[in-house]
Formats: structure tokens, sequence, C-alpha cells
């Protein structure tokens, strides 16, 4: 967003003008991990955004977040080890086809934090983001953030002595606001 009209929000009571309901745009959002593969070689990928909404209370607390991605779409460019990631011994995108991202509250502060929930496999785990940037642009608002996740607690243990354990997470997700 690079409009003259872009405001970054950084304050709940900046977040309050962005009360309302607000729904994820998945063409614009993006979803990338890091983690490593032998503990040290850097494996990078993404996962589509399938779905997602927002709700902004006129206090600027968030009311509800529900996010999902896509499972089927893992992608790190290396089709062998993608089909074995969507496959049973980690992800199983037969069984489990999304993982879900529910936000429960964000905290002001240098960085926000937005605290959730991500299920995976059906499995909740806690989970922050470092919220980096709202930025807002009429019917717009682009968030950046970022997390750590262990996949061991999510259940996705496969493969340990191969696999690190922990995927950094980047965020981009574009909200439009809901009619």
């Amino acid at each position: 967003m690079s409009s003259s009209n872009d405001v970054t929000v950084s304050a709940a009571a900046d977040l309050a003008a962005l009360a309302g309901d607000w729904t994820l745009d998945p063409a614009q959002s993006t979803v990338e991990f890091t983690g490593r593969h032998l503990l040290f070689l850097p494996v990078t990928g993404s996962v589509p955004v399938r779905s997602g909404h927002a709700g902004i209370d006129t206090d600027g607390s968030l009311t509800r977040l529900d996010a999902t991605v896509g499972v089927a779409g893992f992608d790190t460019g290396n089709p062998q080890r993608d089909g074995k990631v969507r496959g049973p011994g980690f992800l199983d995108a037969g069984r489990f086809p999304v993982l879900r991202y529910t936000g429960e509250r964000v905290v002001q502060g240098t960085p926000s934090v937005l605290s959730g929930v991500l299920t995976v496999k059906e499995r909740e785990v806690p989970l922050d983001f470092a919220v980096d940037e709202v930025a807002a642009a009429g019917d717009r608002v682009v968030v950046r953030a970022a997390a750590e996740v262990d996949r061991h607690a999510c259940g996705v243990g496969a493969m340990r002595a191969m696999v690190g354990p922990r995927l950094a997470l980047r965020v981009r997700a574009v909200f439009v606001r809901t009619p």
C-alpha cells in the first residue's frame, strides 16, 4: 500500500477507527515459513490462504478473528518433499485439509501482540504473533505479523532427526471491510 492516504495503526485508539467487520482477501494474503532441514539448511515455503474474517469493536478490541490456510497447497518448490509433508506422517492433508488460526486478543505495545490458537490436525496450540504493521487505506487493511511455531507441539513430529522442530512464520493479511 503506497497511497498518501495510508495510515499506520499502532494504538488502541487507532484500532477503534477500524471498528467493524473485515473479510480476508485470500488472493492478496500470504503465509510463508522458514524451517530447517538436517537442522542446518534453511527451507522456505508457503501455504495458501483460504478464508478469514475479523471484527474490531468500537473500543479497538478484537471481537473475533478466524483464518484458514489450505494444507494441500503446502509448497517449498520441492515436489517430493512437499508430497511427504502433505502426507500422513506430517500434516495429513487428506484427513485435515486446513490449518485454522483463531485470534483471541490484541495486546498493544511495541510490537503489539496478537494472541490466539492454532489448530493443526484437531490439536489446539497457543500461538502469539508479533504484529509488525497495520496499514489502513480506505476500506482495506494490511497486517504484517510474525510468529514461531513448534511443529512437535502441533502433532507434526515425523523425521525429528532430519527436520528442525521450529518454523518461523511470516503473514501478510489483507482485509477488506465487509459491507
